[in-house]
């Protein structure tokens, strides 16, 4: 079974109910917070995608082990040759919950609702260049494009991509997003705001995914999502076992690893980037040599054993090596190893000296006394930051931490008094470095490279695999030689379970295959 990274603000736990004599038993999930809709058209959210994309809905394709697009709710696809057009044949015979078919129009129903300026929609970004969706037959639909957008594929995988049933979404209006119909392996039964989620099996349901080891119906009667806020609370329900599994913090795995009540699973191969990023209209920080500089103070292998307990590993390029087109020779090659004599013989290229003899770098009279902001409420970004503070001081540079929530400290960054952010970041697609570093950049505080964003520009229209991830390896490298962000670490997924859990089989982008876990007897 090959695992994948699950999201990281969104902790999910299992449970078996009782066990009856024809072995039906009901599944017990933990949410770390209650999705505020799960309407995928409404929301961009971790917990609902990761509620509406496991269990209520299904996408046109989903993303197989090798990382390539594979089909789902579609069929087959085929691409123009101007690579601006993809037409898709849609699986016959699939319904929705309500009984309602599954077809062209429904399709078109969605990504209209998309698209729609009245709606708003966070997810219309995703779409890229797209306009105009057309329906071409009864389960025939095509999607046009202004230009070739790559990324689209795995894009339209995530778990806010589902095909909604247009009869429900008219049925209901602005409450649809409380009672959702898809065509995935569970339908809603009761939502409890705050409280719990309910779902029964859809008997009616067909496994279209190769990755899927259950080909039939799931194995489980009922899922039952159950909001548990605290972590300590979700932990102490798994040693009593009212939970049978969990995704834990990395420095409390210990407590199962050895204990033979309990399986440990491990992946380390995942699709998150904890980076440093900076305002580089602010000087310094508009230098090279100052920010690689700082690449070489940063000690990542302090960071992954005080934030994460040694279950994280150190990144030096600037895509997780869990996404498609990852190149770790160009992170080898081009990335700053920390190297503390390195990071003082840069800072001194650019001017910084010790001239007033109290340890703090200076220049032109300013000493080298800056701000990183980053967001609260995550005890492995305050590790993190802890870190990289103590790396800096000993080179010279006074760092003050400014954290803030995440609705406070991210508007705040589209600001120009800022020096430095932390973030972390998870995507599945190499698109993710244009959607935070293609100059102005997600904040909007880049400097214009154009070498840089021709190359990242060309990797976004490649439709051709393989020219894609040439020319991906060729943005690694540009974005390393610019010194544009300093990657530090990417982080494991720790999951421990009861050890009667069977087939907790995650996807290749995190998300579990509900219809596989079974119990042993």
């Amino acid at each position: 079974m090959k695992l994948k990274s699950l999201l990281a603000s969104t902790v999910i736990a299992l449970s078996a109910g009782f066990i009856t004599p024809a072995s039906a038993f009901n599944l017990h999930f933990r949410l770390a917070e209650d999705p505020e809709t799960l309407y995928g058209v409404q929301t961009i959210s971790v917990t609902a995608s990761d509620v509406m994309g496991t269990y209520l809905t299904e996408r046109l394709v989903y993303i197989d082990p090798r990382g390539q697009p594979a089909p789902w709710l579609a069929e087959s696809w085929t691409v123009s040759d101007d690579q601006t057009l993809i037409s898709f044949t849609l699986r016959q015979g699939v319904q929705f919950h309500d009984g309602t078919p599954f077809n062209a129009e429904a399709v078109k129903a969605q990504f209209d609702a998309i698209l729609d300026p009245a709606n708003a929609s966070p997810v219309l970004p995703m779409l890229g260049p797209l306009k105009d969706i057309r329906v071409a037959g009864e389960f025939e639909v095509e999607f046009e494009f202004e230009t070739p957008y790559a990324p689209f594929f795995n894009n339209i995988s995530v778990g806010y991509m589902g095909i909604n049933s247009p009869a429900a979404v008219a049925k209901h209006g602005n409450r649809y997003g409380r009672n959702v119909v898809g065509t995935g392996p569970y339908k809603l039964v009761r939502w409890t705001p705050g409280s719990r989620i309910e779902l029964e099996r859809f008997d009616q349901f067909i496994q279209w995914r190769n990755d899927a080891l259950n080909k039939g119906l799931p194995h489980a009667d009922k899922v039952i999502l159950t909001v548990i806020r605290e972590d300590s609370v979700a932990l102490a329900a798994l040693e009593t076992g009212e939970l049978t599994g969990a995704t834990l913090q990395a420095d409390i795995i210990d407590r199962f690893a050895h204990d033979p009540a309990f399986k440990v699973i491990l992946n380390d191969n995942t699709t998150n980037l904890v980076f440093l990023e900076f305002n580089q209209n602010r000087p310094p920080f508009n230098e090279p040599l100052v920010r690689e500089a700082i690449g070489h103070a940063i000690n990542r292998s302090a960071a992954v054993a005080a934030a994460w307990s040694g279950y994280a590993s150190e990144a030096t390029g600037p895509l997780a090596r869990g996404i498609p087109g990852f190149d770790a020779d160009v992170a080898e090659k081009y990335g700053t190893r920390f190297d503390l004599e390195r990071a003082r013989e840069l800072f001194a290229q650019a001017g910084w000296q010790d001239t007033n003899g109290n340890g703090t770098l200076d220049r032109d009279g300013q000493e080298a006394r800056w701000v990183i902001h980053s967001y609260s409420g995550f005890t492995h970004i305050e590790r993190t930051l802890a870190v990289i503070q103590s790396n800096l001081r000993q080179v010279g540079v006074e760092i003050e931490l400014v954290t803030s929530d995440w609705g406070a400290f991210y508007p705040s960054l589209l600001r120009d008094d800022w020096d430095m952010t932390l973030l972390r970041w998870t995507s599945f697609d190499p698109n993710i470095m244009s959607r935070l570093f293609r100059s102005p950049g997600h904040r909007q505080h880049l400097l214009e490279n154009p070498e840089v964003d021709n190359i990242l520009d060309l990797c976004d229209s490649l439709m051709n695999p393989p020219e894609r991830t040439e020319c991906v390896s060729k943005a690694q490298t540009a974005l390393l030689k610019s010194h544009t962000l300093v990657p530090i670490l990417t982080n494991h997924v720790v999951i421990a379970t009861q050890s009667k859990v069977e087939d907790y089989n995650l996807d290749f982008t995190g998300l579990l295959i509900p219809g596989d876990v079974r119990l042993s007897n």
